[in-house]
């Protein structure tokens, strides 16, 4: 009986064919699972960024609006008429998407105004400002203003059909831009509601900040 189990061959040292599938299957597991935790890290980190990017580019928009819309003031007419507003509003027109307005804002020392208007063009928010060129003597203190400025794009993404502007009287009621064509109906603005809405680059959900702006030398 000894003598026929010596006989039996002996196994050689080594994997097996099932083992060795069996390692290569584990193996292309563990590397899938690396692969799929890089890619997945990889994809937050960046997502993560284009929402921060999104954040910061839309707080600086609404710091830089929220500047140019509080320094709003009218424009002294160059020929007013007897019994009527010596003054131009200090809003020239007003969408939902675009504004365009006179600001008093020191902006290279001198003291003269600005035209701004801001609107959206492609997702873009930009402004556009036309400096004051002179003052009109013995005009009631009208200002003429010269070629714009090269167009600065101070927001992207912003989604279609955003409304970016809404209007409100000084007892908060809001003004719609339809009754806002003359310049008496202008006038009645006190404050502009702001809401700059940023889609970043792989986000779900869209970046927005709103913020309502009084003028100050308004009324």
């Amino acid at each position: 009986m000894i003598a026929a189990l010596r006989e039996l061959p002996k196994r050689e040292s080594g994997l097996s064919l099932i083992e060795l599938l069996i390692a290569i299957m584990l193996t292309g597991l563990i590397m899938t699972l690396g692969v799929w935790m890089f890619v997945t890290g990889t994809h937050s980190v960046s997502l993560a960024q284009s929402i921060d990017g999104g954040t910061r580019q839309a707080s600086n928009g609404m710091n830089q609006v929220a500047r140019m819309i509080r320094a709003a003031t009218p424009n002294p007419l160059a020929n007013p008429t007897p019994g009527n507003p010596l003054n131009a509003p200090a809003v020239i027109s007003a969408t939902a998407t675009s504004v365009q307005f006179y600001a008093y804002v020191n902006l290279s020392g001198a003291e003269s105004p600005v035209m701004v208007a801001y609107g959206v063009s492609g997702g873009i928010l930009q402004e556009t400002q036309y400096p004051a060129t002179s003052n009109t003597a013995g005009a009631n203190g009208h200002w003429d203003f010269g070629a714009a400025k090269p167009t600065r794009n101070l927001c992207n993404s912003i989604p279609s059909g955003t409304v970016v502007f809404r209007y409100f009287d000084k007892t908060r009621a809001e003004l719609l831009p339809a009754s806002l064509t003359t310049d008496t109906q202008r006038a009645a603005i006190a404050s502009i509601q702001v809401t700059i809405t940023i889609q970043p680059t792989g986000a779900a959900n869209a970046v927005s900040i709103t913020n309502t702006i009084g003028m100050a030398n308004v009324g």
